[in-house]
């Protein structure tokens, strides 16, 4: 049987991918499954996130499909795109209410189980796809509600990175946690496009699924025994005022300036903005170029998935020793080095191989100082501003990645493909050389 060039990429791909990870435990440090085995309560909350994750994976993909398919499509899939990343543009809001919690994992399975709930009724409301307009919000608007109690939720565990997890072992813990959510989302997208391929229509099935995973969710978490008090910032009697969050807000954004943060923060918020334009082009150029494509348009976004997923376990996982030696700054412009060939490759028409290669360089790099830089974070951070910063950090870093699709799309309109490629591979050396400049006269 002749088998195809694509399929024969698929197939080192995932050759590669499943020699990666029967290689992990001698190519990583031992420590991290030491620490799962031993730390029953960090086993059972990474088990509840990554659950967590599946389920809004598959149902975040459930309402774009649902959105595709009601008679004003149009307006509903701008809806879902508009909300989705509502309860991240809130995620400091969700921080400053969450100050108040002492005793958090109790108030986390009320909230699991107030999502279970949810989820059944979504259900009921699911049993006919075609619906008015006011049903379908009401549905957006109820995942929108699931979604910030989620993030409550996440913010309320914060802390616990600072009690739970000792100093040493906290790189290896967020390594995981890094990957894990890569997985996840690809997980959940795979469970839910093969529902809809199987039950064309049947979305009160995911829904159902949905609240199975938070089911899930709960029992991981009614499992952990460990003391969940942390330090209270925020009396239960303390007036609840918008002047109030600001100058918490403003008191952690002083913290992190003190702690020197601020430069790395400013820096992955602009490299952030020239990736995300990245990639836009790059999926806009696969639709009009065979040789971005490997197979048809959608095998070739899941191959592109699979090459981020092999980048994170590198990264996350293996220990360079130069790499050790370089500052956060410079790791971020080795990154986006690696991101001036990617361009160069696309803008000169090379087959997608060559992208893929310095993609995966790339992202190797920003997997390798991810849990490093959060692991620096956690370190430094006082755990009373913990949660507002770790919040902060998110927030400016969600912002930059709806404008660095905006200017794109703006340039796409104005200027066309090729010239495009070339004002982003222009941004990518100014913000290179910009970098390099900030990051000199601070060290000097």
């Amino acid at each position: 049987m002749k088998v195809s060039t694509m399929e024969m990429q698929v197939f080192n791909i995932f050759k590669a991918y499943w020699g990666i990870t029967m290689n992990l435990k001698r190519v990583t440090n031992a420590k991290l499954i030491v620490v799962l085995r031993e730390k029953k309560h960090v086993r059972y909350l990474i088990c509840e996130k990554t659950v967590n994750r599946i389920g809004s994976a598959l149902y975040n993909l459930a309402l774009l499909t649902l959105a595709s398919k009601q008679t004003y499509s149009t307006l509903t899939i701008s809806l879902v795109k508009l909300f989705e990343n509502l309860p991240g543009l809130l995620e400091p809001i969700l921080a400053y209410l969450t100050d108040r919690e002492t005793k958090r994992l109790k108030k986390a399975a009320l909230l699991n189980v107030i999502q279970v709930l949810l989820y059944f009724a979504l259900a009921f409301l699911l049993l006919k796809y075609q619906m008015p307009l006011a049903l379908f919000v009401i549905i957006l608007l109820a995942n929108v509600l699931s979604d910030l109690l989620d993030g409550y939720m996440s913010k309320m565990f914060t802390p616990f990175s600072k009690t739970w997890i000792d100093q040493s072992e906290r790189r290896e813990i967020s390594s995981l946690d890094i990957v894990l959510f890569s997985l996840s989302i690809i997980i959940g997208q795979l469970i839910g496009a093969q529902w809809l391929a199987v039950y064309p229509n049947n979305f009160w099935g995911l829904a159902l699924l949905n609240a199975v995973t938070f089911a899930l969710s709960l029992f991981f978490l009614k499992k952990i025994k460990f003391d969940d008090t942390v330090k209270m910032v925020m009396s239960a009697q303390d007036h609840v005022s918008a002047t109030d969050f600001l100058q918490k807000m403003r008191l952690a954004y002083i913290h992190m300036k003190q702690k020197h943060i601020m430069q790395t923060v400013w820096l992955l918020t602009f490299g952030k903005v020239i990736a995300m334009g990245y990639g836009l082009l790059l999926n806009v150029s696969m639709v009009s170029t065979s040789n971005l494509r490997l197979g048809s348009y959608s095998q070739t976004l899941v191959i592109l998935q699979l090459t981020s997923l092999i980048g994170l376990l590198l990264g996350s996982f293996l220990r360079f020793n130069w790499l050790e030696k370089i500052n956060y700054g410079q790791l971020i412009m080795l990154a986006n080095v690696a991101l001036v060939f990617a361009i160069g490759s696309c803008f000169l028409g090379l087959p997608l191989g060559y992208t893929l290669f310095f993609k995966l360089i790339g992202i190797i790099l920003s997997g390798y100082m991810a849990p490093k830089y959060y692991t620096d974070l956690v370190q430094v951070v006082d755990e009373e501003q913990l949660t507002r910063v770790d919040s902060l950090v998110n927030f400016v870093l969600l912002i930059s990645a709806p404008l660095g699709i905006l200017l794109t799309t703006i340039c796409l309109q104005l200027f066309g493909l090729k010239t495009s490629w070339l004002l982003e591979l222009g941004a990518t050396l100014i913000f290179i050389l910009a970098g390099e400049i900030v990051i000199y006269k601070n060290k000097h």
